[in-house]
Parts: structure tokens; sequence; C-alpha cells
């Protein structure tokens, strides 16, 4: 008997892609390089700027505005892995200055080129720039664990408030943004993620305070389910139900990534307070 894994229903292949991604991203976190991870990070940068730039631009732009776009992908995370915070920057600034070296080199009149330097820049913001504070946290003390934390709770969330929100929800979240949200399955979001937070502290960071570590995981909560309702908004204003189709349940890789991109620059910055 042929099975098909499309004709399953949504829940079956969000579930069955969720723990299809899980156990190689376990793997990697616990035993591969960590240059392994800048590449990991490098190849869904350019995916997601690859979605993004479906739902931000209209047009198909000259080869030499592609090539600018997508090479932030790339810098931003190799800075980040060889240099840390000064080598994230450095890419960034770098990139930028492209772009302006670009217009000025090309079409100094041409107001289109302006704006489509300031949409990529908000991509490069949006993506590579925030992704890659995983990297800046992975290189820290205890790096890899705090990677795997931040994705435990956010994961935590996103499955709480799923099936909170299917099973009690009542009350709209953000109905102009996101129709099928709830209070209900925001609540069980950041319930599920301050127990899984918890627990993981248990056991790997005991040296550490509890109740800053609970902290830590409603905020990562939050900013995680904020960071959800900020890439429907775009989706949204750009008519799109999804990034992509690229992941069976789930839609695209912005889509499984959105509510990640907020919580590694926020954590970084919160950890030497936790």
């Amino acid at each position: 008997m042929k099975w098909n894994w499309r004709q399953w229903d949504s829940h079956r292949q969000r579930l069955a892609t969720g723990l299809a991604m899980a156990a190689p991203m376990a793997l990697l976190l616990g035993f591969a390089p960590i240059w392994t991870l800048g590449f990991l990070v490098a190849a869904i940068s350019l995916v997601a700027l690859w979605e993004l730039e479906n739902l931000l631009f209209q047009d198909r732009p000259a080869p030499f505005w592609r090539a600018l776009y997508f090479s932030p992908a790339i810098l931003l995370p190799a800075g980040a892995l060889a240099l840390g915070t000064e080598g994230l920057l450095f890419a960034l600034a770098l990139s930028l200055f492209c772009g302006f070296a670009g217009i000025l080199l090309s079409s100094t009149q041409d107001k289109a080129s302006m704006q489509r330097l300031s949409l990529s820049t908000l991509a490069w913001f949006y993506v590579p720039f925030l992704m890659s504070h995983a990297l800046l946290l992975a290189q820290g003390a205890n790096g890899r664990e705090w990677v795997f934390f931040i994705l435990l709770v956010v994961f935590a969330c996103d499955a709480g408030a799923y099936y909170t929100g299917g099973r009690f929800g009542r009350h709209k979240l953000y109905e102009k943004v996101s129709p099928k949200k709830t209070v209900e399955g925001a609540i069980g979001g950041l319930c599920m993620s301050i127990a899984t937070g918890t627990l993981f502290a248990l056991f790997f960071f005991q040296d550490l305070s509890l109740w800053k570590l609970m902290l830590l995981s409603a905020i990562i909560s939050l900013v995680s389910q904020t960071g959800d309702l900020i890439e429907s908004m775009v989706k949204r204003i750009s008519e799109k139900k999804d990034s992509s189709s690229l992941i069976p349940g789930h839609g695209g890789v912005l889509d499984r990534l959105d509510s990640l991109l907020f919580a590694f620059p926020i954590t970084w910055f919160l950890l030497p307070w936790v």
C-alpha cells in the first residue's frame, strides 16, 4: 500500500516535519563543529531572504541587485562567526556601503534603486542580522546549551499555542493580522514555554537563578509570539498566505523562523543579567 504524505492533514504534516527537523538540529548542536552551525545559519538566511524577496518586491531586478540582496546572508554569519559582534556589524556596514556605491556608480537619479536598497536593508536586518545572533550566543559560555534552550522554549510556545488555541480558543488575539490566533492560545504558549524552560534549567543550568530563567522563558515566549505576528503582518500586506510551500504543514522557512528571529538577540542581550 502506497502512502503519500502530501495527502496527510496539516496536523500530521506539521508533526512529522517538526520531528524530522528536530533530530538533526539536536545532533548539530550537540556534536558538530561550530562552523557547521554558521553554514546552517547562512543557508537558512539565503532561503528566508528568497522568500522575503517574493513578499517585498514586485519585479525581478538586475543581476547586480540580486547579488547584493543575497550576499549578506553569507557575509553577516561569516562576520559573526569569525569576529563576533564586531564582525557582524562590519559585515552589515559593508553591505550597506556596497548598496550605496552601486547606486552612486549606476543610477544616481533612479528613485526605484533607493527604494530597493531600503527594502533590502530591512530584509538584511530582519533575517541574517537577527539570525547571526545565534552564532554570537553559540560561541559564548555554554553557548550550545543556550541556543538549544531558545529552540526548546520557542517550539514549546508554538506547540502550546497551537493545541491550547485549537481546544480552548474563543477570543481572538489580533484578528486583523492573524485570524486563527487566540488569547487562550497565547496564554497556553506562554505557560508551556515557562514549564519547558524551567525543566531544561533544572538539568543544564543548575547554578543559575531559577526565577530569572523562568522570567527569561516568559520573555522569549512573548517575543516569539510577537515575531509570529510581525511575519503575519508582512504576509497580509503582501497578500500572501505563506512565505512559500517548502515545509509541509508549516509553509515556508520564514514561517518557521519568524518566532525565533527576535528571540536570539533578546536572549543575547539579557544573558549577562541572567
